[in-house]
Parts: C-alpha cells; structure tokens; sequence
C-alpha cells in the first residue's frame, strides 16, 4: 500500500493515530508469509525443504524494512506536523498515547520455541525465536501442520525482528521529535527578548545542500563525534541556521534542518557515502606520505 500524502490530522481527532499510521497498521492487519515445498532428489519423500517466498509481497527482510520504512517516514513527519499545532502542555500526553499504540502494534510479534533435528547426526536442539502470532499462511497442502507450521513461523524470523526493528526506530524519532517541540518552545519562551543575532554576521559557507548538511550533523552526533543529548538538538539547529550556509542558500530555516536531521533520502546517503568513501583514501594517502618519514 502507498502511504498517505502527508497532511496535518485534524488537532481534535480521538483518531490521529489511526489517521497518521493507518498504512503501517494495515500491514499488521494481513501479515501474509507466501513459502513453498522444495523437494530433494532422494527417494525419501519426507526429504524436503520449506523455502519462505516472501511475507506481505517482500521477498526479503531488506525488502520488508525498506518497505515498512518508507510507511512509518511519512507517518513521523504527520507526527511532526501534529504536534506543531499542539498546546505544548499536552504533548507529553499525546507522544505517550502515541508511544503505546506503537507498543501494542509491537504485540504481534512474540517469542517461540521450537525443536530442531540437525543433520546428518539427527539430534534435536532447543531453538528460541521470534515469529508473528496472527499470520495467513499460503502455500502447499502441509499434512502434519503442528510440525511444519513452526518451522514455516521459524524461517521468517528475521521478518519478525524488521518488524520490531521499525517500531523501535519509530519511537526513538517520535521522542526525538518531542524533545524538539518542547525545547524550541521553552527557549522561545524563556527569552523572547533576546537580541536576535545579526543577520549580517560571519557564516561559514558549506558546498553542499541543507539536506547534507543535516545529515553530515546528524552522522557526527550518531558516530559520537559530536557529544549531543537529544533534548540538546534544538539548540544544535539554531547554531546551524545561525552559523552556517548551504550550497544555494545564505539562510537557513530552522524547520529545514530539523526535518532534515532526522528523514533523510537515498541521495544524501549515497553523496556522503562517496564522500566518506573519498575522504578515506585522503587519509591513506597522507599517512603512506608520513610513513615515509619514520625510521624502520
């Protein structure tokens, strides 16, 4: 399924959850595992291997996670826009309600044992894993299904743990987001006052867009180059926009930079993926020359 176009849930809805993430429940709603029966060239017919095809159309958990991924992007960024027109004194409230329903989406997943017969010697091992409770299952005609059906749950999994792995993800830049809201409130409201920096004054000019920029930010705060508490962002994005120029851009909006910190798109990585890539042969370079100098 698509996701929505990303829009402001109306501020009084009892629903905005189901508004804002309404594509990523879908997907709990039809958790569909597609396997097939691969039989082996030996005459035992119960020599067989069961090979998961794929679980809600993602042929991969790589695939699963790029898929759940890009539904929960835009429902985070509908979380941002939520909150927005929010009283700062309830967004405790709503990020906590929102933190459950997250939680209880979470609940789908649960822990399973299972018997494993290893070969060639054929001795049973106990194997614990995660596996989705409720799950349609399509495929062949299976006789002994309280034997197969386990070890069809088994194989998927790694598609299980993309699944927690999204909502972790989820959370922690939903929190990330409310740190932002209630401190970029508190600091405008602490010091309304305050002189605003002239507009005039010396910026450091980078070559490169504000969503690099953004992200470069973010990979020294992640890399723990820069030491950062998130409730500490807001004040990182104002020295950006304060301090720094982008590419084609003399000021910086503030919005940008934190939207930017946070949802990041497949060219950004790529362009610093071949920056970093480029920077390392720098480095390489440079220490060869200084190996030149040390005595051996």
């Amino acid at each position: 399924m698509s996701p929505h176009p990303l829009q402001s849930p109306h501020p009084t809805s009892l629903h905005f959850f189901e508004e804002m993430f309404q594509p990523f429940i879908d997907q709990s709603r039809n958790i569909t595992i597609r396997y097939q029966i691969r039989k082996e060239k030996t005459k035992n017919p119960y020599n067989f291997t069961i090979v998961v095809c794929s679980v809600n159309d993602s042929e991969t958990p790589d695939d699963f996670l790029r898929k759940l991924t890009t539904l929960t992007d835009v429902s985070i960024q509908q979380v941002d826009l939520f909150l927005q027109h929010q009283n700062p004194a309830h967004i405790d409230a709503q990020v906590d309600y929102i933190m459950g329903k997250l939680d209880a989406l979470g609940t789908i997943v649960v822990d399973e044992s299972f018997l494993l017969k290893d070969e060639p010697d054929g001795r049973f091992r106990h194997a614990k894993f995660k596996s989705f409770s409720k799950s349609r299952i399509d495929g062949p005609q299976i006789d002994d299904w309280s034997i197969l059906g386990p070890a069809i749950c088994y194989k998927t999994q790694k598609f299980a743990e993309v699944w927690l792995q999204v909502i972790h993800d989820a959370k922690e830049q939903i929190n990330l987001i409310r740190n932002i809201h209630k401190s970029t409130w508190l600091a405008n409201t602490a010091e309304s006052s305050k002189v605003k920096p002239d507009s005039k004054q010396f910026k450091i000019k980078f070559n490169i867009t504000v969503d690099q920029e953004a992200y470069f930010f973010h990979f020294l705060v992640k890399s723990g180059i820069i030491d950062l508490p998130d409730r500490k962002s807001p004040q990182l994005f104002e020295w950006i926009t304060n301090n720094l120029q982008s590419k084609n851009r003399e000021t910086i909006r503030i919005s940008s930079v934190r939207n930017k910190y946070y949802s990041h798109d497949l060219s950004t990585l790529d362009y610093w993926d071949e920056k970093f890539l480029a920077g390392l042969e720098i480095i390489h370079n440079e220490r060869e020359r200084l190996l030149k100098f040390i005595p051996k």
